[in-house]
């Protein structure tokens, strides 16, 4: 079983980047459900993958951990709000992965919304994420009263008000902020894809380098540098660094949190 374990690691880590490699007994938990309904022992995964290539999309489904929820490390964000407010009149032009459920990008949607009238500028976000049964979720931009998106809700009350459509069962999304988003597929590892997204001012990735090694987090970096723009924004999260990678980026420290700068 071990060899398949590990073959199957190797697999994911080059399709997608995602390092099990060091941590088999996760990947065998995450895996298990996917194996039990097919009826296929591991060392019969890998051949399977190669002959049905869409079985990826539901094994990206239980490898990936989605934890996300609404304005989550506020300090950050509130940040990026300043940072718009000292841009007026431009098209801004946002790329925010992995993006999971769409609850981070409407949170950047909404904060660029409370300002549009006093900058002037149009914001456009595009919201990226291997797993498709999650893009799907942010697309519909429906959430139970229940959910777990919430958590930080009490603190940003009127947002809920103003920015969602409250029924029975949860709340909408509202148009206005819906069509600021476009949510498509993306892996983060397909580095010649990153051309798509060029001329970026901010890119949101946060929470998820650290799934990734060394040398696939430094490509990825690299691949943020080559599409924002001269003074363009990179976000990473709270626990994450690239500051011992001798990378390009600039970074910036301010009262309440970080993030790094292109500077050419």
């Amino acid at each position: 079983m071990k060899d398949g374990l590990t073959e199957l690691a190797f697999k994911i880590r080059d399709y997608c980047g995602i390092d099990f490699t060091g941590n088999l007994a996760s990947l065998e938990l995450k895996a298990a459900r996917r194996l039990v309904k097919l009826g296929l022992k591991i060392e019969e995964y890998g051949p399977f993958l190669q002959k049905e290539p869409k079985e990826w999309d539901k094994l990206v489904e239980n490898i990936t951990i989605n934890e996300t929820y609404f304005f989550r490390e506020f300090n950050q964000l509130e940040e990026f709000q300043n940072l718009l407010k000292k841009k007026t009149g431009q098209q801004i032009n946002v790329w925010c992965i992995p993006c999971s459920t769409g609850d981070e990008a409407y949170s950047l949607a909404i904060l660029a919304k409370e300002i549009e009238l006093s900058t002037g500028n149009r914001v456009r976000i595009v919201a990226s994420d291997l797993n498709k049964k999650v893009l799907d979720h942010a697309k519909n931009g429906f959430y139970p009263k229940n959910s777990l998106s919430f958590r930080r809700i009490p603190e940003h009350r009127e947002y809920i008000k103003k920015y969602f459509i409250e029924t029975e069962l949860g709340y909408e999304v509202k148009k206005e902020i819906k069509q600021m988003i476009s949510f498509e597929p993306f892996n983060l590892t397909d580095y010649h894809a990153y051309a798509k997204y060029s001329q970026m001012d901010f890119i949101f990735c946060r929470n998820v380098l650290f799934y990734f090694n060394e040398e696939i987090t430094k490509q990825i970096i690299r691949s943020f540098y080559s599409i924002l723009k001269n003074n363009g924004t990179l976000f990473l999260g709270h626990a994450e660094s690239i500051s011992n990678f001798n990378s390009k980026f600039l970074p910036i420290h301010t009262k309440d949190t970080f993030y790094y700068t292109k500077k050419e």
